[in-house]
Protein backbone atom coordinates (compact mmCIF):
# COMPACT_ATOMS: atom_id res chain seq x y z
CA UNK A 1 0.00 0.00 0.00
CA UNK A 2 3.12 2.38 0.57
CA UNK A 3 3.92 2.75 -2.90
CA UNK A 4 0.19 3.40 -3.93
CA UNK A 5 0.32 6.24 -1.86
CA UNK A 6 3.79 7.24 -3.51
CA UNK A 7 2.28 6.37 -6.86
CA UNK A 8 -0.45 9.07 -5.69
CA UNK A 9 1.29 11.55 -4.33
CA UNK A 10 3.78 11.82 -7.52
CA UNK A 11 0.18 11.94 -9.62
CA UNK A 12 -0.89 14.93 -7.35
CA UNK A 13 2.41 16.53 -7.98
CA UNK A 14 2.35 16.40 -11.53
CA UNK A 15 -1.18 17.53 -11.73
CA UNK A 16 -0.46 20.81 -9.63
CA UNK A 17 2.76 21.11 -11.72
CA UNK A 18 0.77 21.14 -14.89
CA UNK A 19 -2.58 23.53 -13.32
CA UNK A 20 -1.06 26.00 -10.66
CA UNK A 21 -1.19 28.87 -13.57
CA UNK A 22 -4.63 28.31 -15.05
CA UNK A 23 -8.07 29.11 -14.24
CA UNK A 24 -11.58 27.29 -14.20
CA UNK A 25 -14.98 27.84 -14.33
CA UNK A 26 -17.21 25.89 -12.26
CA UNK A 27 -21.06 25.97 -13.18
CA UNK A 28 -23.39 24.48 -10.76
CA UNK A 29 -27.02 25.56 -10.08
CA UNK A 30 -26.80 23.27 -6.37
CA UNK A 31 -24.79 25.71 -4.17
CA UNK A 32 -23.81 22.65 -1.89
CA UNK A 33 -22.35 21.02 -5.12
CA UNK A 34 -20.94 23.79 -6.28
CA UNK A 35 -19.09 24.61 -3.11
CA UNK A 36 -18.12 21.01 -2.63
CA UNK A 37 -15.53 20.97 -6.53
CA UNK A 38 -15.18 24.23 -6.27
CA UNK A 39 -13.10 23.48 -3.09
CA UNK A 40 -11.56 20.88 -4.88
CA UNK A 41 -10.61 22.75 -8.20
CA UNK A 42 -9.15 25.18 -5.73
CA UNK A 43 -6.24 22.83 -4.78
CA UNK A 44 -4.95 22.67 -8.46
CA UNK A 45 -5.87 26.08 -10.37
CA UNK A 46 -4.92 29.27 -9.82
CA UNK A 47 -8.39 30.99 -9.53
CA UNK A 48 -11.83 29.03 -9.87
CA UNK A 49 -15.07 31.28 -11.02
CA UNK A 50 -18.69 29.99 -10.01
CA UNK A 51 -21.66 30.94 -12.29
CA UNK A 52 -25.18 29.23 -11.34
CA UNK A 53 -26.58 29.13 -14.88
CA UNK A 54 -25.87 29.03 -18.02
CA UNK A 55 -26.49 33.04 -18.76
CA UNK A 56 -24.14 33.55 -16.12
CA UNK A 57 -21.48 31.10 -17.27
CA UNK A 58 -21.52 32.35 -20.68
CA UNK A 59 -20.54 36.07 -19.04
CA UNK A 60 -17.78 34.84 -17.06
CA UNK A 61 -16.54 33.19 -19.57
CA UNK A 62 -16.28 35.96 -21.77
CA UNK A 63 -15.10 38.48 -19.07
CA UNK A 64 -12.22 35.93 -17.24
CA UNK A 65 -11.36 33.63 -20.38
CA UNK A 66 -10.89 30.55 -18.14
CA UNK A 67 -8.73 27.91 -19.48
CA UNK A 68 -10.88 25.17 -18.27
CA UNK A 69 -14.70 24.88 -17.88
CA UNK A 70 -16.34 21.81 -15.62
CA UNK A 71 -20.03 22.12 -16.30
CA UNK A 72 -24.04 20.55 -14.86
CA UNK A 73 -26.35 19.43 -18.05
CA UNK A 74 -28.92 20.39 -16.20
CA UNK A 75 -28.49 24.20 -15.22
CA UNK A 76 -31.26 27.37 -15.41
CA UNK A 77 -31.19 29.93 -18.05
CA UNK A 78 -29.53 28.25 -20.94
CA UNK A 79 -29.08 24.48 -20.13
CA UNK A 80 -25.34 23.12 -20.08
CA UNK A 81 -25.71 21.92 -24.06
CA UNK A 82 -27.09 25.27 -25.04
CA UNK A 83 -23.69 27.24 -23.68
CA UNK A 84 -21.69 24.47 -25.19
CA UNK A 85 -23.40 25.04 -28.71
CA UNK A 86 -22.72 28.66 -27.96
CA UNK A 87 -18.99 28.24 -26.81
CA UNK A 88 -17.88 25.46 -29.93
CA UNK A 89 -19.02 28.31 -32.47
CA UNK A 90 -16.33 29.85 -31.47
CA UNK A 91 -13.66 27.91 -28.91
CA UNK A 92 -13.16 24.97 -30.04
CA UNK A 93 -9.72 23.54 -28.26
CA UNK A 94 -11.10 24.78 -24.69
CA UNK A 95 -11.56 21.89 -22.22
CA UNK A 96 -15.16 21.47 -21.02
CA UNK A 97 -16.19 18.69 -18.16
CA UNK A 98 -19.56 17.68 -18.27
CA UNK A 99 -20.48 16.94 -14.55
CA UNK A 100 -23.37 15.02 -15.10
CA UNK A 101 -25.61 12.51 -12.86
CA UNK A 102 -26.68 8.88 -14.22
CA UNK A 103 -30.14 10.06 -14.40
CA UNK A 104 -29.27 12.57 -17.52
CA UNK A 105 -27.41 10.35 -19.71
CA UNK A 106 -29.94 11.05 -22.66
CA UNK A 107 -27.54 14.02 -23.15
CA UNK A 108 -24.63 11.81 -23.33
CA UNK A 109 -24.23 11.65 -26.98
CA UNK A 110 -25.29 14.95 -28.11
CA UNK A 111 -22.86 16.13 -25.44
CA UNK A 112 -20.04 13.74 -26.98
CA UNK A 113 -20.73 15.22 -30.90
CA UNK A 114 -20.40 18.80 -29.46
CA UNK A 115 -16.83 17.27 -28.61
CA UNK A 116 -15.97 17.31 -24.79
CA UNK A 117 -13.20 16.11 -23.28
CA UNK A 118 -14.84 14.14 -20.50
CA UNK A 119 -17.72 13.14 -18.43
CA UNK A 120 -17.71 12.66 -15.01
CA UNK A 121 -20.40 11.11 -13.26
CA UNK A 122 -22.11 12.61 -9.72
CA UNK A 123 -21.37 11.33 -7.35
CA UNK A 124 -17.83 10.71 -8.12
CA UNK A 125 -14.53 9.43 -6.53
CA UNK A 126 -11.05 11.05 -5.52
CA UNK A 127 -9.65 8.81 -7.83
CA UNK A 128 -12.11 9.91 -10.98
CA UNK A 129 -11.63 13.22 -10.09
CA UNK A 130 -7.80 12.92 -10.63
CA UNK A 131 -8.37 10.91 -13.79
CA UNK A 132 -10.43 13.36 -15.00
CA UNK A 133 -7.80 16.46 -14.13
CA UNK A 134 -5.24 14.10 -16.22
CA UNK A 135 -7.95 13.85 -19.16
CA UNK A 136 -7.83 17.47 -19.25
CA UNK A 137 -4.36 18.18 -19.62
CA UNK A 138 -3.95 15.73 -22.19
CA UNK A 139 -6.44 17.40 -24.42
CA UNK A 140 -4.89 20.83 -23.83
CA UNK A 141 -1.25 19.94 -24.90
CA UNK A 142 -1.84 17.10 -26.60
CA UNK A 143 0.85 14.88 -23.78
CA UNK A 144 2.81 12.23 -24.68
CA UNK A 145 2.62 9.27 -21.60
CA UNK A 146 5.84 10.99 -20.29
CA UNK A 147 4.05 14.20 -20.04
CA UNK A 148 6.19 15.99 -22.95
CA UNK A 149 4.65 17.99 -25.15
CA UNK A 150 5.55 17.13 -29.28
CA UNK A 151 6.68 19.97 -30.64
CA UNK A 152 8.70 19.00 -33.74
CA UNK A 153 10.37 16.23 -34.91
CA UNK A 154 13.15 16.07 -32.21
CA UNK A 155 11.80 19.30 -30.26
CA UNK A 156 9.77 18.92 -27.28
CA UNK A 157 8.60 20.99 -24.15
CA UNK A 158 8.52 19.06 -21.09
CA UNK A 159 5.88 21.50 -18.45
CA UNK A 160 6.77 19.60 -15.50
CA UNK A 161 10.57 20.84 -15.71
CA UNK A 162 9.81 24.01 -17.32
CA UNK A 163 11.89 23.24 -20.40
CA UNK A 164 12.31 22.91 -24.06
CA UNK A 165 14.65 20.61 -25.86
CA UNK A 166 15.48 21.81 -29.52
CA UNK A 167 18.98 21.34 -31.19
CA UNK A 168 20.48 18.66 -28.64
CA UNK A 169 20.25 21.25 -25.85
CA UNK A 170 17.87 21.86 -23.23
CA UNK A 171 16.41 25.31 -22.08
CA UNK A 172 14.72 26.48 -18.74
CA UNK A 173 11.99 28.99 -18.91
CA UNK A 174 11.07 31.53 -16.37
CA UNK A 175 8.15 31.85 -15.10
CA UNK A 176 6.66 34.62 -17.08
CA UNK A 177 8.11 32.36 -20.29
CA UNK A 178 6.37 29.31 -19.09
CA UNK A 179 2.72 31.27 -18.64
CA UNK A 180 3.21 32.86 -22.48
CA UNK A 181 4.21 29.71 -23.65
CA UNK A 182 1.78 27.52 -22.33
CA UNK A 183 -1.20 29.59 -23.16
CA UNK A 184 0.45 29.62 -26.67
CA UNK A 185 0.37 26.15 -27.00
CA UNK A 186 -3.40 25.61 -25.70
CA UNK A 187 -3.97 27.42 -28.54
CA UNK A 188 -1.96 26.23 -31.00
CA UNK A 189 -2.29 27.40 -34.62
CA UNK A 190 -5.28 29.92 -33.63
CA UNK A 191 -3.75 33.67 -33.45
CA UNK A 192 -3.95 35.00 -29.96
CA UNK A 193 -4.32 38.71 -29.73
CA UNK A 194 -2.23 40.92 -27.56
CA UNK A 195 -5.41 41.72 -25.55
CA UNK A 196 -6.02 38.27 -24.94
CA UNK A 197 -2.31 37.39 -23.67
CA UNK A 198 -2.64 40.48 -21.69
CA UNK A 199 -5.63 38.99 -19.81
CA UNK A 200 -4.37 35.53 -19.19
CA UNK A 201 -0.78 36.46 -17.99
CA UNK A 202 -1.76 39.54 -16.01
CA UNK A 203 -5.35 39.37 -15.40
CA UNK A 204 -5.86 42.45 -17.17
CA UNK A 205 -5.49 44.07 -20.48
CA UNK A 206 -3.40 47.14 -19.19
CA UNK A 207 -1.19 47.68 -21.94
CA UNK A 208 1.84 45.29 -21.24
CA UNK A 209 2.82 44.63 -25.02
CA UNK A 210 6.34 45.75 -24.38
CA UNK A 211 6.59 43.03 -21.75
CA UNK A 212 5.06 40.37 -23.93
CA UNK A 213 7.14 41.33 -26.94
CA UNK A 214 10.42 40.99 -24.45
CA UNK A 215 9.30 37.33 -23.44
CA UNK A 216 8.56 36.60 -26.72
CA UNK A 217 11.92 37.50 -27.70
CA UNK A 218 13.55 35.25 -25.44
CA UNK A 219 11.12 32.33 -26.34
CA UNK A 220 12.04 32.35 -29.79
CA UNK A 221 15.70 31.85 -28.60
CA UNK A 222 14.49 28.31 -27.55
CA UNK A 223 12.29 27.26 -30.20
CA UNK A 224 12.59 26.36 -33.96
CA UNK A 225 12.06 29.20 -36.24
CA UNK A 226 8.61 30.24 -37.01
CA UNK A 227 7.32 27.74 -33.75
CA UNK A 228 5.84 31.83 -32.51
CA UNK A 229 4.43 33.81 -35.33
CA UNK A 230 3.74 37.44 -35.43
CA UNK A 231 0.66 38.00 -37.04
CA UNK A 232 1.23 41.76 -37.46
CA UNK A 233 -1.25 44.47 -35.62
CA UNK A 234 -2.89 41.48 -33.52
CA UNK A 235 -0.85 39.05 -31.58
CA UNK A 236 0.94 35.64 -31.90
CA UNK A 237 0.57 31.98 -33.19
CA UNK A 238 2.52 28.98 -32.22
CA UNK A 239 2.50 26.71 -35.11
CA UNK A 240 3.39 22.70 -34.31
CA UNK A 241 2.80 19.46 -35.34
Amino acid sequence: MIWLKIMYNILMEEILALFGNLTVLNVEDEEGVRRSLSANLELFFKNVYEAKDGEEALNLFYKKNPDVIFMDICIPKLNGLEVLKELRSTYKKTPIVIVSAYSEKEYFLEAIELNICKFLIKPFTKDEFLNTLKSVAKWMYEYTDDYRIILQNNVFYEPLKSSIFYNNQTSILTKKEKQVFEYLLRNKNRVVSFEELELSIYNDAENHKDALKAIIKELRKKVPDKTIENVFGIGYKCVCI
